[in-house]
């Protein structure tokens, strides 16, 4: 404890001597005349009363001292996943970390160290090792690092990690550990050998099918330590077996063997088709739970039916009828308008007011033209109105822009100006933009496509802009300076979608670009993944809610989110939107509550879902009127992803430990570890300082205690008759 003041202590003793000669020379003399005790009391109190006073115009500052050993704290990281169940040719996992917890040198370790027990697969939680179990349905290591750190004291020194290594959810922990100021020390669980295992490591099939139309299903089978052998895959529809192929796997026993599987699957009703690929179990596999693989499809119930309206014959019209008559799974009719302004088909096809009623999607090129009759443009505009018809369009040369402006609402541009001249441009992609579906080209079969590559296109520019609620995913380039002019433009407002190309030539994307290797068959992929995205609706136009993937592992949260709209297609911020979720049976397992996030989008998500199928419905609610409802499915279980890997991955354990400065061990290593960790200093105890400072003169019990002081010295002298 001290005691300190702004001036020195000299000055501090030499007031308070003055405090008390000036008390002393007050009471020399009292009226009347009291008794020598009293006449001190009165003294003290006065001279006490003026020190203070005195004392606090120099600011006395108090300081109080004080000490404590601090042990340093440690957090524990317990992998719990699934994987961590497996059994290896030599250990039992679970056993093995079971058995680490409860030896001497944890105990150890716990008596000399500040312990932070966490558990983690899909994200870390506090960990009572009485009921550890491996139960996880991912392993995310990065999580679990970043969690250990927010959640133990500032006086972390280690970080111990107890795993088998395999992680698959989350980013490389390597990342945390470069970063990490905290030592990692790990511990790997496991064997390090390639295990007797065979498994279902890859499927591959399209996330969309149409009845009656086939869809490839690629697998592949991995396996290791196993010798040569044939196994029947199969194909399974909802549990049901639809086709299987007899295939011969070669030789694993001293590595790991990768054979393809082709299917080829024919739906015969629409709906979402839950697809597994599945192959059974050997005598001598370390497990058989990665031995089948899933995906879920949606199957639609037929073709495509694309109506395109031309303004007038041209090669632009040619190229985009070759793209769409290339798709198997697309059904096109074409209309071009004639210099009289009738409307010419092939004679086998319906009007255009039936093609439209069974269209999914309805193509513009150059049209409208000068020649349009307003009946025709009438026709497109209810069809577009009243069905929620998906609209593309193309711009032309010879396009008429007044008679455009009738259409204008229904599309994802206004038009700004009159026609400008003819310009020479590039496409140009929109970086915010870059990983739009729309923006992008299949990456495996167009590996260096680039949009620049493609040969330049016309426009007329200051012609259109982009609305406030569209999306530019092109702009344009003419001779190497980037403009504001949009060539590809969306919307999507709940179920009604609209799209842009806002230059014409495009012909040239389709014919030019098909003379080199790496923009060969670009326009046929490109133009047909624009009409699907079109051409795909969804169940209510004014209630989306979907879960963010398909296929969860067990454990991990289930989460969802959603967009509500008025009937005008507003957003909705004030619903009560619920979601049921049911097993295929019917049973009732869980209701969501999602709450708004602003702008019409919702979120919300449920955790504990068993092993199993679901599906959910969504309702949303304004003063207890439903709104809109749509439903979904979704799988839970599909824990190969944790046996995806059988063997202990020791060189990332090392890495992660090498990185953040620690160590790593085996299993059997982990009281050798335990000592090493012990003996470092930043793990002995330290005395902790602890420091309180009060400044004297600002304190409410400072000022109490003068005016007590004046106080009890006025009560005196009244009582002894000195007033």
């Amino acid at each position: 404890m001290s005691l300190s003041f702004q001036v020195s202590l000299f000055l501090v003793v030499l007031f308070a001597a003055a405090a008390v000669a000036l008390s002393v020379y007050i009471y020399r003399h009292t009226v009347p005349v009291v008794s020598r005790l009293q006449r001190n009391v009165l003294i003290v109190l006065r001279s006490l009363a003026f020190t203070l006073t005195l004392v606090a115009m120099f600011e006395p500052l108090l300081t109080l001292t004080s000490s404590t050993e601090e042990r340093p704290a440690v957090a524990v990281l317990v992998d719990n996943s699934l994987s961590m169940s497996h059994a290896d040719r030599t250990v039992k996992r679970d056993s093995a970390v079971t058995s680490l917890l409860s030896g001497s040198s944890f105990a150890s370790l716990e008596s000399n160290a500040s312990l932070q027990l966490l558990k983690f697969s899909y994200a870390a939680s506090p960990l009572s090792r009485d009921s550890l179990r491996m139960d996880g349905g991912s392993t995310n290591i990065s999580s679990a690092i970043q969690s250990a750190v927010k959640e133990t004291p500032a006086a972390l020194q280690s970080i111990i990690l107890i795993t088998d290594g395999n992680y698959n959810a989350g980013p490389n922990p390597l990342y945390d550990a470069e970063r990490s100021r905290i030592p990692i020390f790990t511990v790997g669980v496991g064997d390090t050998a390639e295990q007797n295992d065979l498994s279902v490591s890859k499927l591959i099939t399209n996330s969309i099918g149409y009845v009656d139309a086939s869809i490839p299903v690629d697998a592949v089978i991995t396996s290791s330590g196993i010798p040569a052998t044939t196994v029947t895959v199969s194909l399974l529809e909802e549990g049901k077996k639809v086709d299987e192929k007899t295939v011969t796997l070669s030789s694993a026993e001293s590595g790991i063997a990768e054979t393809p599987v082709q299917f080829s699957y024919t739906p015969r009703n629409d709906g979402v088709k839950k697809l597994t690929v599945r192959i059974p179990a050997l005598d001598n596999e370390s497990t058989a739970k990665n031995n089948s693989r899933s995906a879920l499809v949606k199957i639609l119930k037929s073709k495509m039916n694309i109506v395109v309206i031309a303004g007038a014959p041209g090669p632009d019209v040619s190229a985009v009828m070759q793209s769409l008559n290339n798709d198997k799974n697309i059904s096109p009719a074409l209309f071009v308008q004639l210099p009289s302004g009738e409307l010419k088909t092939t004679s086998d096809a319906p009007s255009l007011n039936q093609s439209l009623s069974t269209a999914d999607c309805a193509v513009l090129i150059g049209f409208p033209a000068p020649q349009s009759t307003s009946h025709v443009m009438q026709t497109v505009a209810s069809a577009v109105r009243s069905r929620q018809l998906s609209l593309l369009f193309i711009a032309g040369r010879l396009i008429d822009l007044q008679k455009l402006k009738e259409l204008e609402p229904l599309l994802p541009f206004t038009i700004t100006g009159n026609r400008a001249d003819e310009q020479t441009i590039l496409a140009h992609l929109i970086p915010q933009h870059k990983y739009h579906a729309l923006a992008q080209v299949d990456a495996e079969r167009f590996p260096s496509f680039a949009w620049e590559k493609l040969p330049p296109v016309y426009a007329a520019l200051q012609s259109f802009s982009a609305k406030p609620e569209a999306q530019t995913l092109l702009g344009v380039k003419i001779q190497g300076v980037t403009l504001q002019n949009p060539l590809l433009v969306t919307r999507s407002i709940a179920n009604t979608k609209s799209l842009a190309i806002l230059g014409y030539g495009i012909h040239r994307w389709k014919l030019l670009a098909g003379a080199g290797d790496e923009t060969r068959d670009v326009f046929d992929a490109w133009f047909s993944a624009l009409v699907r995205w079109l051409a795909t609706h969804d169940q209510d136009s004014r209630l989306k809610v979907e879960p963010s993937k398909a296929l969860y592992s067990q454990g991990e949260p289930v989460e969802f989110t959603g967009e509500v709209y008025s009937e005008n297609f507003q957003p909705v911020d004030n619903t009560d939107l619920q979601l049921s979720i049911r097993t295929l049976n019917g049973e009732h397992v869980a209701t969501v509550a999602m709450r708004s996030i602003g702008s019409g989008r919702y979120e919300g998500s449920t955790t504990g879902m068993n092993e199993g199928e679901y599906i959910y419905r969504a309702s949303s609610l304004i003063d207890g009127d439903t709104l809109a409802t749509t439903s979904g499915r979704f799988s839970v279980g599909e824990q190969s992803i944790e046996f995806a890997e059988t063997k202990m991955n020791k060189s990332l354990l090392q890495q992660i430990a090498s990185k953040s400065g620690g160590m790593y061990a085996d299993a059997a290593q982990f009281d050798s570890l335990m000592q090493k960790i012990l003996s470092r200093p930043e793990m002995k105890q330290r005395e902790k300082i602890h420091t309180s400072e009060f400044e004297l003169w600002n304190l409410p019990a400072y000022l109490s205690a003068i005016i007590l002081l004046f106080a009890t010295e006025w009560f005196l002298r009244k009582r002894w008759g000195m007033l």
